[in-house]
């Protein structure tokens, strides 16, 4: 036969005490004066189009190039930014390391894959 008996309640929750609020002046303004600003401006002034155009690089200046590639080791697409001037690396996308993670992954779930006595090609 089984007994059945009620449980007791559980315990009521400690009480948190809130933050108290931060002190503010008594006029109800922030401590800061500083304003905020526009989170995007449109400006459609000839001054700003004058500085746009001022900014643009000239045409005798060397500017960084953007290259797509395929990575030899992982065979996947690379996004890579070039200096012009000695034509290394600035910024890749996906980097180094996430490449070799990639080809060390792929090279361990083959190996787990493939059945003992099975000769097995390198590719990175």
């Amino acid at each position: 036969m089984l007994e059945i008996r009620s449980l007791p309640a559980p315990p009521a929750p400690a009480a948190i005490e809130a933050e108290p609020p931060p002190n503010r002046p008594a006029d109800g303004r922030d401590a800061d004066p500083t304003p905020l600003t526009d989170a995007v401006t449109l400006d459609l002034s000839p001054e700003a189009k004058r500085a746009i155009v001022e900014d643009t690089p000239r045409a005798g200046t060397a500017q960084a190039e953007a290259r797509y590639r395929r990575d030899v080791d992982s065979q996947q697409m690379v996004f890579q930014v070039l200096d012009p001037a000695t034509g290394s690396v600035l910024d890749q996308l996906p980097s180094e390391s996430a490449l070799r993670a990639r080809t060390y992954a792929r090279e361990t779930q083959a190996a787990q894959t493939t059945p003992l006595g099975t000769t097995v090609a390198r590719s990175a």
